[in-house]
């Protein structure tokens, strides 16, 4: 049995598989030759993938702080956590380089440990150093924006097999409902207190059909290793989801629009 945080992650993730109507086998044991049970073997779009999922169960930043204050962090004590968690993950996925899946690590922070996880950082904790490069137009406007990995790159080295890393994400329904109401709205009334009044009567009386709970997505981080099967771009391409994808140079991730 794993730990709650761990049990909560792993369920969220199944959720989202379900929700995408992927079909999917938990902790597999007829994987062969290996003592490892991957998280999940997922069925999507004909194509078989392999994931493990981990939690963060840290206190991130605030790990070590004297008297409970926080004390000066490197960059590098920042991303140690990403850093432990993709190994951990890709170690329970090594036996299964050379048979032809995708492997991607999951990470979640349901928990809301104190992790930096917005994209440069992940990418970061994946490949090093970061350089953004913005290509200029014959305008002399700016481009395509794009993150470029700079020196001291681990992942490939260490796990060349791992074909992305992934982040859990959710959005509050409900938040996002009443944020819509009011875009679509706020056209019927006055800025002064009387409009704003009647605003909020409003949508007290129509919150009755407004959706609850949260829903989930992944935000997608492919990885720029040879020897890695690239993960298909129709799987993990819910209305939601995110991908960053490898340039054709395989020297950085671009930001891909969606389109389920």
């Amino acid at each position: 049995m794993g730990t709650p945080i761990a049990d909560a992650a792993e369920a969220r993730f199944f959720r989202y598989l379900e929700e995408r109507q992927y079909t999917y086998d938990r902790e597999p044991d007829d994987l062969g030759d290996t003592p490892k049970r991957p998280d999940a073997r997922i069925q999507a779009a004909g194509h078989t993938i392999v994931a493990e999922v981990k939690a963060f169960e840290t206190l991130g930043l605030f790990k070590d702080a004297v008297d409970g204050k926080l004390q000066m962090r490197s960059i590098t004590d920042a991303l140690k956590p990403l850093r432990n968690k993709i190994h951990e993950a890709a170690r329970q996925l090594r036996d299964l380089q050379g048979r032809g899946w995708p492997l991607v690590t999951v990470l979640d922070n349901q928990a809301g440990s104190p992790i930096p996880t917005n994209p440069e950082l992940i990418v970061s904790a994946m490949y090093g150093d970061l350089v953004h490069r913005v290509s200029i137009t014959e305008d002399g406007l700016p481009g395509e924006a794009r993150m470029v990995f700079g020196r001291n790159g681990k992942l490939t080295n260490d796990h060349p097999y791992i074909s992305a890393v992934a982040i859990i994400r959710s959005r509050n329904r409900f938040l996002d409902w009443m944020n819509q109401w009011f875009d679509d709205h706020q056209d019927q009334y006055s800025p002064d207190e009387t409009g704003q009044r009647a605003a909020l009567a409003d949508i007290q009386g129509a919150t009755q059909d407004a959706p609850t709970g949260e829903e989930i997505y992944l935000e997608v981080f492919e990885t720029v290793s040879d020897s890695a099967v690239r993960l298909p771009p129709e799987v993990f391409n819910g209305p939601l989801d995110v991908r960053w994808a490898a340039t054709p140079g395989r020297d950085g991730l671009v930001l891909q629009t969606n389109v389920d």
